[in-house]
């Protein structure tokens, strides 16, 4: 009969079986775990992730009225400078008709 290392090949063959099985549930030992763990960490991080969306959508309404009133702020200024040219002329016409006088 034929063997190696003194092991005869039916041997050989069940050692084989019982390290696969043994690699098998070792993996999916593992897998099982693994998945256990992630299902844990997203069920305990839940309202962190909610928090951050809240924080997040709040950040981007707060842009939002940061620019509307950049916006404003920019149309305010237009429309002073247009009173100062305004003032600047009057100033000018009273100038002028006082030296009329």
């Amino acid at each position: 009969m034929h063997s190696l290392l003194g092991y005869s090949w039916a041997e050989i063959a069940s050692i084989l079986a019982v390290i696969s099985v043994l690699f098998s549930g070792t993996y999916w030992l593992i897998r099982h775990g693994a998945k256990v763990l992630n299902n844990a960490i997203t069920a305990g991080t839940y309202p962190l992730r909610q928090q951050s969306q809240e924080l997040t959508n709040t950040i981007k309404r707060l842009n939002k009225n940061f620019e509307e009133e950049h916006e404003k702020l920019q149309r305010l200024e237009q429309e002073v400078e247009q009173h100062d040219k305004a003032i600047i002329l009057h100033e000018e016409k009273i100038k002028r008709l006082e030296e009329r006088k």
